[in-house]
């Protein structure tokens, strides 16, 4: 729509007003216009047609412009349709309050033909950027909302069922409508499964796509690489092979912390690589431990690097807890952290636990101790019980 296109209601007890502005009005193109000669005419015609700009004589009977706009107000009729108030020099403080409940500009009385032009030129091409505004930002949210819902379909929500060898369950919460956590598992052999946990830097869609990216690698490259070499890829191997394709084309330094594992179903020992990532946690009736060992450095961040393998061998029922830093980092109102202690004071109450009640109810402590402060970060969290399979 054009601004000469635009549909202008004038408002005025005196008529003679109304007849200046309305010829003023048309020769200055405008052909969609109407009046009304008070403040409840004006607003039975506003609420009955399309306006984009309003006329709008501060003082009238029965109803004043103040109180027209006030309306205008608490009907939420502004974004829609602006309003210009025509004010003689004594009302200047009135138009002030009319500003300041929403009104875009003013015309003094009697009306000059050039500022009229340009009062209402200015008025109308602000309204329609603004309706242009909200037009891509309904469009963005709504891509927003598909990619949030595409980037949760892409993490595996297909569980073992319970009384497995193997319990797994995980949930992951952007803070935003998309996020830089990752987590997956997927089955190698019959005898081994894959689990990773990752948190890309940074956050919005530059993360959401690199964390698709790792995933997508991450799969690939495992399970190529086992139906081509015949065996099972060291964690090691598995992380550089990330590293150095994650590497490409990376002029904006991104990168990603990852826990990348191979859990071998029959004795329960996982060799995993840390790059860069929070340890994991073991729980059980013992206590609660993990690895104090330095992490070998984040993927993405230099090519050609090696990474260590490491082991851990889990007991009979004991669970273990990879989770993002967007978890022991959660704030409350006070700016207190979640912390570390109390993930491992939380890991041990609930030890004991099948894998899905296990994380519900972790991420329900980390919600709690939040009190309904916003997130910052995302929060994942993935917890896996192993039992033997003669168990």
């Amino acid at each position: 729509m054009t601004i000469a296109e635009s549909h202008i209601l004038v408002v005025d007890d005196v008529e003679d007003n109304r007849a200046i502005l309305m010829r003023r009005l048309q020769r200055l193109g405008f052909r969609h216009l109407a009046e009304a000669e008070d403040g409840v005419a004006a607003l039975e015609h506003i609420r009955s047609h399309p306006v984009d700009l309003v006329l709008l004589d501060v003082m009238m009977p029965r109803m004043n412009g103040v109180e027209v706009l006030e309306a205008m107000r608490l009907e939420n009729r502004l974004e829609q349709t602006a309003v210009i108030m025509i004010s003689a020099a004594t009302e200047i403080e009135t138009v002030v309050k009319c500003i300041d409940l929403g009104a875009e500009d003013y015309l003094p009385k009697p009306f000059n033909p050039s500022i009229l032009r340009a009062r209402i030129g200015s008025v109308l091409e602000k309204k329609m950027l603004r309706a242009e505004v909200r037009r891509q930002l309904t469009r963005l949210e709504q891509e927003m909302a598909g990619a949030r819902a595409q980037q949760l379909a892409m993490v595996n929500t297909h569980f073992p069922p319970p009384g497995g060898p193997v319990e797994v369950h995980a949930v992951m919460m952007p803070a935003q409508e998309v996020g830089g956590d990752l987590y997956d598992f997927f089955q190698v052999t019959p005898e081994t499964l894959c689990i990773a946990i990752g948190d890309v830097s940074g956050k919005g869609m530059p993360a959401a796509l690199f964390m698709a990216r790792t995933r997508s690698l991450l799969r690939a490259g495992t399970l190529q690489f086992h139906a081509l070499t015949g065996r099972l890829p060291r964690p090691s191997e598995v992380a550089a092979l990330l590293n150095d394709e994650l590497c490409k084309n990376n002029e904006d330094c991104v990168f990603i912390t990852l826990l990348v594992g191979f859990l071998d179903i029959a004795t329960g020992r996982l060799d995993y690589v840390n790059a860069g990532h929070l340890p994991p946690l073991r729980a059980g009736g013992d206590g609660v431990s993990t690895d104090r060992s330095p992490a070998d450095p984040p993927i993405g961040v230099m090519d050609h690097l090696a990474f260590s393998d490491r082991s851990l061998q889990l007991s009979e029922g004991e669970t273990l807890v990879l989770v993002t830093d967007g978890l022991p980092e959660m704030e409350n109102g006070a700016r207190e952290m979640y912390s570390s202690a109390r993930l491992m004071a939380d890991c041990l109450a609930l030890a004991g636990l099948a894998a899905e009640p296990f994380s519900s109810a972790l991420v329900e402590r980390v919600l709690g101790h939040a009190d309904g402060v916003d997130q910052f970060d995302d929060v994942t969290a993935l917890v896996l019980r192993w039992r033997p399979p003669s168990a």
